[in-house]
């Protein structure tokens, strides 16, 4: 800290004193140094003190104030100027908060909620793609036998031997004397049989006979090759995928008893096989045939009108059918309330259970979409997006169709983590 006190010339100020013993030294020790004061050496702590007095004023003796000097030194620095800090612009205006009411009681705001960090519903942690077996598969045998496997073979191998025994057995005792005898079946003959099946698929054969099929002039010779006409009609007559003994207990509780354990393992392979992405789909699918069955279902939208009805779970990006359910229509009382079959919502959580807690995403039409899925899904840390039917009764009447509403317009309303919005589509 420095001070502006006046020198007085009568009284020696400490800087006199150290340059006469400064003299004093010099003269005896014999040093070459003069009495010029330009030639002084002063010590450091004195040279720091005069470089505190650097800039500040020094005042004469005469008084005159006008004669104030300073003794300044000049500072070099590469610092840059301070910049100019950007003009704040001014806050937006808040929109006007608006509360909307609906039938159910529930109210929708148009205050959106605040900004967090992302939910855990919406992490997900698995890889999706190819089991490891499908990545070693060399031909299209190997591929097929992913999803169709040797244990399907042998229910179904089991199956015809079993009900052509039963069906043999019944005629040799009502036809003693024309006994007949059944060449069981293998594995290897049933995968010759699913062959043919296909292949009659692909060139749309559904309508043509089976002796046009195996003709020497009309038909396909490759059917030929494969296994006579008549061994051919006697699997397809004496084809079962269970116990015929008891099914007629297992239909009272289960309409698909017949193929069940079929189903059962083919969904397991699809789910196996293949692990979907970030996103899922729930829809349903009508299977056309005009086969005579109790599940057939009609349906005048669809090209087909009447087939099977089945709803699939399948990856958003892929359309990989991942688990499904064949619509069985009305159930008995006992199975409709162990399944809750009837109800839409626990349909949907049924089809994607096996992917529930991780992060995924589900999407659905106005068929299967509510405000209580919804709910039921985050809970399990999976979201949902979908259309809704504007007569639900969780729908404001503000956010129904209105004439006076501009194209492309939309209008946004929450409720905690749910969001519904209502947009107007270009005419």
């Amino acid at each position: 800290m420095t001070s502006n006190k006046r020198f007085d010339s009568n009284q020696p100020t400490h800087w006199h004193e150290c340059a006469e013993q400064f003299e004093e030294d010099s003269d005896d020790e014999g040093g070459d140094m003069t009495n010029d004061p330009e030639n002084l050496e002063i010590p450091d702590g004195l040279q720091s003190s005069s470089e505190e007095l650097d800039g500040v004023p020094i005042e004469n003796d005469s008084g005159d104030e006008s004669d104030t000097s300073y003794a300044e030194t000049e500072h070099t620095s590469n610092e840059e100027p301070p910049k100019r800090r950007p003009k704040r612009e001014p806050p937006l205006e808040r929109p006007e908060v608006k509360i909307f009411s609906t039938r159910s009681g529930r109210q929708w705001t148009t205050e959106e909620p605040p900004k967090r960090k992302v939910a855990q519903a919406n992490i997900t942690k698995q890889r999706s793609g190819v089991g490891r077996p499908a990545t070693n598969i060399q031909t299209v045998k190997e591929a097929f036998q992913l999803l169709i496997t040797q244990g399907m073979t042998l229910l179904l191998v089991r199956g015809i031997n079993r009900r052509a025994h039963l069906v043999i057995k019944q005629w040799n005792d009502q036809n003693p004397g024309k006994e007949h005898q059944w060449k069981e079946t293998d594995s290897e003959e049933i995968w010759a049989f699913i062959g043919i099946l296909i292949l009659a698929g692909v060139h749309r054969s559904k309508n043509e006979d089976l002796d046009d099929l195996w003709s020497t002039t009309n038909g396909r010779p490759i059917f030929r090759a494969t296994m006579a006409k008549n061994r051919f009609k006697s699997l397809l007559r004496f084809c079962r995928f269970d116990t015929i003994t008891t099914r007629d207990q297992r239909l009272k509780e289960d309409k698909l008893a017949p193929i069940r354990d079929l189903w059962v393992m083919f969904l397991a392979q699809l789910r196996i096989r293949y692990t979907p992405g970030e996103s899922l789909t729930v829809d349903e699918q009508l299977i056309s045939t005009r086969g005579h069955c109790r599940l057939l279902q009609y349906n005048p939208s669809k090209p087909g009108k009447y087939g099977l009805k089945i709803f699939w779970c399948c990856g958003s990006s892929t359309a990989y059918p991942l688990n499904g359910e064949v619509y069985l229509g009305r159930q008995s009382k006992t199975a409709a309330a162990a399944k809750n079959t009837n109800c839409i919502r626990d349909l949907v959580k049924r089809l994607v259970h096996p992917w529930i807690n991780s992060g995924r995403t589900v999407t659905t039409d106005n068929y299967f979409t509510s405000v209580e899925l919804a709910e039921d899904l985050l809970g399990l840390n999976t979201t949902l997006v979908g259309t809704m039917q504007r007569n639900k009764k969780e729908i404001p009447r503000e956010l129904q169709p209105d004439r006076q509403r501009p194209e492309q317009s939309s209008i946004f309303c929450f409720d905690r983590q749910l969001t519904l919005v209502s947009y107007v589509p270009k005419q």
